[in-house]
Parts: structure tokens; sequence; C-alpha cells
């Protein structure tokens, strides 16, 4: 075969073979997931490191807590609480930008966040953390995750969709980090966040997952954050209804919950004063309730596992239960950064094992005291985030027991129902905002302005270098005004590949002056008409003057309808 007819064979192949824009988000959503968990990473590391600096261990907070005296214990929370407050401040100094949390750069706005007063959102949440404040670390991780997602859409300049997908795949990577789960990190910004499973964003979602747990056993090695010991629950009507009776616990007492956290946002929240003076106040109420108990320092994740290991009488988990309670009201309320997941997991984990004592004492051996707390994890979590399916998996891949699931996911939807039903929000109904109507959008929200163009009167091999470079469908034409004169699609330009004498321009007929296009303002919905006769993936976007600006996607335009209706 002669050497021009090989090179023309390979320029067919590699455009034949480019990949698509699903292809390319899937690519991305990896190395999001692989940046988001080294970032989570590192703020665990920043975290431990200020523990063993101040207590000469990380060892666990509880621990640390019971080798204070009783002084140390009321002084540290509320230092650390003041140290958080002063960075929380300076926070706010650096400038008011919108969609600082990463739920509101999902659902609003351009899908940015802004890097300094993320980075100090999370020194005053490690300062809080390290010091014994009753708050998840999992909310500043999960914010630094989101925020490589951020600065990842931001040097792609993609369109405003495409950067919100990287925000929530970056989210996803950093829960699928924090608890070991990738399936329900993805389930829980798609649920919760997103407030839709669609492919278009679980795809993704899931990639940036998985990867992001890959990266972390890689890295830190598999450690599950609960050890849950081996159980196996009877297949039994007795033991489901027996769980399913968990449920309707949990579905009662998760608004009572939330209507505590409220209670306490709003004593502070009427308060005027200084953060730093809010901040320290939560922590001193830490402090107090620890000198009762030292088991309300920390997000509770030793005491939790305690839980699990061992028997625990149904007076020190009731005491344990009402005073973490206060603690994290005390926290939460202060306006303390950190999250919330994991403390409604310990209330759910300590109401679990109160509700399997009393089971295992009017009808011994119906239920594994492990099972009941599992589920009670579950049912809780369901019951205040009003995500049944992602506390589910969330539950399932922590204990890696099938044998819980059928009766975890009754109770969960029981939960879940009787919760809503006695109390719209959730927990994080505060971090979404309403979904503004479609009308309202138009082509310029999802405008990509590099495009594959040629110019009037090039010759054919600058067209091929074009295909080859963008390897697109279909490759632009302006004029030398810039405006767009029609295109040229690569199934009618191959012939010339195989015309060795072809060396000059392309022919004029080659042109499709016909070819669709839209202008900036074009509304949306009339977008999505033309796609509906377009079969391409891309459409030009022109000015009023009929000057190319650039192009919208099908994928992208899709991502638009499913964030404008899912509110």
């Amino acid at each position: 075969m002669p050497m021009r007819s090989l090179r023309d064979v390979a320029v067919l192949a590699l455009l034949r073979l480019r990949p698509t824009e699903w292809q390319k988000t899937l690519a991305f959503a990896g190395v999001i997931g692989v940046l988001g968990a080294l970032a989570t990473i590192g703020f665990r590391q920043i975290v431990l490191l200020a523990e063993q600096l101040m207590f000469g261990h990380n060892e666990g907070l509880v621990r640390i807590a019971l080798g204070l005296q009783w002084w140390e214990r009321l002084a540290v929370p509320a230092v650390g609480g003041i140290v958080a407050g002063l960075l929380l401040m300076w926070s706010r100094r650096v400038g008011q930008r919108p969609a600082g949390d990463y739920m509101e750069a999902i659902s609003l706005g351009s899908g940015d966040l802004p890097v300094r007063i993320s980075l100090l959102r999370a020194m005053s949440s490690a300062a809080t953390v390290a010091t014994g404040g009753a708050i998840g670390r999992e909310g500043p991780m999960v914010q630094l995750a989101a925020l490589t997602g951020s600065l990842m859409g931001r040097w792609r300049q993609a369109p405003i969709p495409r950067r919100r997908l990287m925000v929530a795949c970056g989210a996803a990577a950093g829960v699928a980090t924090a608890y070991s789960a990738p399936i329900a990190g993805a389930l829980f910004v798609a649920e919760i966040v997103l407030q839709s499973v669609a492919i278009e964003s679980l795809g993704p979602l899931l990639v940036s997952a998985v990867t992001a747990n890959l990266t972390m056993t890689a890295v830190v090695g598999f450690a599950p954050v609960y050890h849950m010991p081996t159980f196996t629950l009877p297949h039994t009507t007795t033991a489901t209804l027996a769980l399913a009776g968990l449920g309707l616990v949990g579905g009662l007492a998760a608004p009572g919950y939330l209507w505590l956290l409220d209670r306490a946002h709003a004593a502070f929240g009427g308060w005027h004063a200084a953060s730093w003076l809010k901040l320290g106040t939560g922590g001193l109420i830490v402090g107090a309730l620890s000198i009762a108990s030292p088991s309300v320092w920390g997000n509770g994740y030793s005491v939790v596992n305690s839980i699990l290991q061992g028997d625990w009488a149904w007076t020190a988990l009731l005491a344990v239960l009402l005073l973490k309670l206060l603690a994290v009201a005390g926290t939460t309320g202060s306006g303390a950064v950190g999250g919330i997941f994991t403390p409604t997991l310990f209330m759910g984990a300590v109401a679990g094992a109160l509700f399997g004592t009393f089971v295992q004492h009017f009808w011994p051996g119906v239920l594994p005291m492990p099972a009941s707390v599992a589920v009670g994890m579950g049912v809780f979590l369901a019951a205040c985030t009003h995500a049944p399916l992602m506390s589910v998996l969330m539950i399932f891949e922590m204990t890696e027991n099938y044998g819980v699931v059928v009766p975890l996911m009754l109770a969960c939807v029981l939960g879940y129902f009787i919760s809503r039903g006695l109390r719209a929000d959730s927990i994080y109904s505060s971090g979404r905002a309403a979904a503004p109507s479609p009308k309202l959008a138009i082509a310029a929200d999802v405008l990509r302005a590099d495009c594959a163009t040629v110019r009037v009167g090039q010759s054919v091999r600058e067209l091929e270098e074009v295909f080859l470079r963008y390897r697109w469908q279909h490759v632009y034409v302006l004029d030398g005004a810039g405006k767009f004169v029609g295109a040229i699609s690569l199934h009618d330009f191959a012939p010339l590949l195989r015309d060795a004498a072809a060396a000059g321009g392309w022919p004029s007929q080659l042109v499709r002056t016909d070819y669709p296009r839209v202008n900036d303002v074009t509304p949306s919905w009339q977008v999505l008409e033309t796609f509906a006769t377009h079969p391409g993936e891309r459409l030009p976007v022109l000015d009023r003057e009929g000057r190319l600006l650039g192009h919208v996607t099908k994928t992208d335009l899709v991502l638009m309808f499913r964030e404008l209706l899912s509110g």
C-alpha cells in the first residue's frame, strides 16, 4: 500500500476513534476522584498531626479526654472554639462570594468555590475537630474534595452545568474517602444534592467515588470506619418486624433531633456576638458536658465502635445519647464548620443499641446487637437526610453483610416516610436552592468558546489538520469577518483524503450552508428543539451579526435541564 494511503487510513482511524464528550467527562471524573481523595487524606492527616502536637498522641479524642484533668476537658474545646471562630472571621474578611459551600456551588451559581475562603473554613473546622468539638470532620473533607472539582472546571473553562457536575464529582470523592463507601458517596450527592439519579450525572459520580476509594486504599490502606463484628441475622419474620419497629422509632425521633438543632442555631443566631465568642461558648458547652462524660468529645467513632464490640447498660447508653445530643447542638448551633452526617450516625447507633437492649430483654436471641446498631444508623440517617437509598447502601458498604439489607430497606423506608410526614425539611434542606425556571436559561449559559474552525479559502491540508486536532464530525467554516458560513462534515471530506492531488482549496459544494445553528440568546428549550432534528453532539452559537461565539453540546444541555427541573 502506498505511503500516502497508509497515512490516510491512519488519519481516518484517529478521527473515528476520537473520544466523545461523555468519555471525556468520565475521564475528568476519574482525575477529580484522585485529587479529591488526596485532599481528603491531607485534611485528615493535618487533624491527626494537630492532635499529636497538642496531646502527645492521636489515638482518639475520647481517649485523649480521659487522660486530661477536669479543667483541661473544660478549657480545651473552648480554646479550640475561639481559634476556630477567629479563623472563620478571617475567612469572611477575605471577601463574600456566592456559593461558598459545595452544596450551593452545585445547585446554583457558576459552580465556582472560592479557594482562600474554603481553605480558611477548613482550618477553622480543623481547630474545632482537633480540640474535641462534637461535629464530624467529613464536612471540610468533602468541601476540600469539591474544591478540586471546582478548580478542574475552572481550568478547563467548562460551561456552568459541566462545572457544577465536576464539583459534584469532587464531593462524591470526599464522601467516598471519608466513609470508605464509594457507592453511597455517589448516591449521597445524587440523591441529596443533585436530587437526580440520571445516568448523565450518576455515571461520573460513580467513577469519581470509586477512583477516590482506590486512591485512598493505595495511599493509606483500607480501614473500615466502623469495626462491625460478624453477625448473622435470623431470616425470620420476627427479626424483620422487630427491625421495622426500629424504623418507626427512628422516624418519630428524627424530627425532634432536627428541631433541637434548629433551636440551637436560632439561639446562637439571635445572640449578637462575635464568631469567636459564639464558637468559644459552643466549645465551653462541650467541655462542661465532658466533665460528666468524656465520650461527648469528637464525632463519636470510638463510642460507636465500643457499643458494637461490647455490652453497654441501657442507663449508660441513655446518658451518652442525651449528653452527646446537647454537645452536638452546642457545637453546630454556635456556627462551627463541620459535618452533621457522622453525629447523625452516632445518634442512630445509640438509639439502635437502646432498642436492641429493649428487644433482648423481652425476646432474648431475636436480634443480634450489631444488627440493631447498624439498622439504627441507617434508619436515623434516612429519616434525617430524606435519602433512604443512600442510607441503605451506606450501611451495607460499612457492614458488608447482605443478610441485614432486606430488614434495613424496610426500616429505612418506614423511617423516611414517617419523618417526612412530620417534617418536610431534611437536615440538608438549607443547603439547596430552588431551581430557576428553564425559560430563563439561554444558550449563552452553556457556551463553550473553543471551536473547530477554518476560513474560506484555506487548503485541504489545513482542513485535515483541523479535523485531526479536534476530531469532530463537523468543522465550522467562517468568512473573513468571522461570520458563520456553514460546516464541512467528516463524511464528505474523507474522499478528498484519498485524492493525492487535492492540495488546493476544497470545493465550495463541500460546505453545508444550511447547517443548524442557534443564537446566544436562544432559550434553552429552543436549543433542545434544534437538537431534536440534528443528530450531532454540538451546535454552533452565533451573535446577532452572525459571528461565531462558540458551541453548545447536547450533554451540557441535558445537564442544564436536569438541574433546572430537579428543584
